[in-house]
């Protein structure tokens, strides 16, 4: 019986299957031909509802998954990678928090994938994917400070779906969105702050919203805080000592 990856137990199975399930189901609903037909028969709404439980259910097998599966340690857990997500994590959660309280039609289920109406605003014109790149940027932290074959397979999932999700909106916004999806590309970037950089967007501070920014933070503190009491992995005490 062959594996899932090269050199890991089999009994990695289950978690590889359910994150190949959660990653596929969201590529798969999203695929245009099939979701204009489930749509079309049981109206935009109820595919929007249809599309959360199987997202949630999937995310909830994964992580029993994730909990159950062996660990097997690849590259260890080093005390810079530690640092690293300390200091990176407030972007990820401060750009969550902005894409989600800033309406972006360059989300998925944002009108369908219809064209902007309006230039970006916000948190936009730092990046055009802010919820997609903080998630992204979460689970590519999470890979570096758990070097176990089991974080590999879950967080690298995730990180696939946020890229792969990025490049899926971008193809069709693309061929659906015509010159307004251009202006609106033009005053923004994928890469956060790369726009802002090549002077095609300017943006302030008070813009992208003081409130928004302060709950991405908050975020940060309940997340480091409560890390040991969700997962029992501390975050902090694990910076010091030997």
């Amino acid at each position: 019986m062959e594996t899932p990856l090269p050199g890991m137990s089999a009994s990695f199975a289950p978690l590889f299957i359910a994150t190949a399930a959660f990653v596929l189901s969201h590529f798969v609903l999203a695929f245009g031909p099939l979701r204009r037909a489930i749509a079309g028969r049981i109206g935009e709404q109820a595919f929007m509802i249809l599309y959360s439980l199987v997202a949630v259910a999937t995310f909830a097998w994964m992580c029993v998954a994730y909990g159950r599966a062996p660990f097997e340690d690849l590259w260890g857990d080093p005390r810079w990678a530690r640092w690293v997500a300390v200091v990176v994590m407030p972007v990820a959660t401060v750009l969550l928090a902005c894409g989600i309280g800033t309406a972006n039609p360059g989300a998925i289920g944002f009108g369908n994938l219809r064209a902007p109406d309006r230039a970006p605003v916000g948190i936009q014109k730092v990046t055009r994917h802010p919820i997609m790149i903080g998630i992204g940027l979460w689970a590519a932290l999470h890979l570096i400070t758990n070097g176990d074959a089991a974080s590999l397979i879950l967080f690298g999932g995730i990180l696939v779906l946020a890229v792969g999700g990025i490049l899926h909106i971008e193809v069709k916004k693309r061929a659906r969105g015509g010159e307004a999806w251009t202006r609106f590309t033009e005053a923004s970037s994928v890469v956060p702050f790369a726009g802002i950089i090549d002077g095609r967007a300017r943006v302030s501070l008070g813009e992208i919203g003081w409130n928004r920014m302060a709950a991405g933070l908050v975020l940060y503190v309940v997340l480091l805080l409560g890390h040991r009491v969700v997962i029992d992995v501390p975050l902090l005490p694990g910076l010091v000592g030997p």
